[in-house]
């Protein structure tokens, strides 16, 4: 849990719960405010704050609809359970508005279903790499709950037809849902050490097979003079080189000068190693 998690969670402990009675007035408030065709200031003011009662005093409400969910949150998706508990909040802040305490039933049985929806939504828009439509991850979570509650892997054929679906639609969805699912990486391919992980195994037609060989780059090297080495070697044969004065001390000759023989050498390696690295 995170430090910000759990400041949230005892921030909104303190919070008293609401009675009975004191639910059903401020619902009738928030109704009253948001019904009125031309709410005055006092009756505004009045609805704003029974609205905020309502949803700071239910705050909890969402952190238990959003337990459940927890288990759908994978180490590698980019979710965190703070940011499904603001999406839980914002299915609260709905539940608020479109709650009608005449019905006669209590606003957490009303409101769980907001949440519940806000949060599933929320999942299905960002819980994966590659975003996938509402329709066709809710058609994919209904396929996943009756191929779970079956003994064995049902049918297309019987899958649509218990959906109401077509087979041709619920194929498109349980290809885009597979096309669409994204691997770690740093995922390991097997329990021992020596298994490594996929990124392992995955190669790169940019690198040769083989080791490099630099054999070519030294031969163009051994034409230079052997002072021009001497400074190159001096300059960038170790990481890091020495500076223009340190070079120059070194090798007993004056900065500039020894900045032009360095500079004189680079141009003849460059004119000789082009054509290979750049062939016509």
């Amino acid at each position: 849990m995170s430090d910000v998690f759990g400041d949230y969670l005892r921030s909104i402990g303190r919070i008293p719960m609401l009675t009975p009675a004191e639910e059903l007035h401020l619902a009738a408030v928030v109704q009253a405010w948001l019904n009125h065709p031309h709410p005055d200031k006092g009756l505004e003011r009045r609805g704003r704050r029974a609205m905020d009662r309502m949803v700071t005093a239910n705050l909890r409400l969402v952190i238990s609809a959003c337990r459940p969910h927890q288990q759908r949150i994978q180490p590698h998706q980019s979710l965190d359970p703070i940011d499904l508990v603001q999406a839980g909040n914002l299915g609260l802040i709905r539940a608020v508005e479109r709650f009608d305490p005449s019905r006669g039933y209590r606003f957490s049985t009303y409101a769980y279903w907001w949440i519940r929806q806000a949060v599933i939504r929320h999942i299905q828009e960002h819980g994966t790499a590659i975003r996938i439509p509402p329709q066709v991850a809710e058609l994919a979570r209904k396929v996943g709950v009756l191929q779970g509650s079956s003994r064995g892997r049902l049918p297309l054929g019987e899958l649509a037809a218990e959906l109401g679906e077509s087979e041709q639609r619920l194929g498109f969805v349980l290809r885009t849902v597979e096309n669409t699912r994204a691997l770690s990486l740093d995922q390991r391919l097997g329990d021992g050490d020596g298994d490594g992980s996929l990124v392992d195994r995955v190669g790169d037609g940019r690198l040769p097979d083989e080791p490099q060989s630099w054999e070519w780059l030294h031969r163009e090297v051994e034409r230079l003079t052997g002072l021009e080495r001497q400074i190159l070697e001096l300059r960038y044969a170790n990481d890091p080189g020495l500076t223009l004065k340190m070079a120059s001390e070194r090798v007993g000759i004056p900065r500039d000068r020894l900045k032009r023989i360095e500079r004189r050498a680079l141009e003849k390696l460059r004119r000789r190693v082009d054509p290979m690295l750049h062939p016509a």
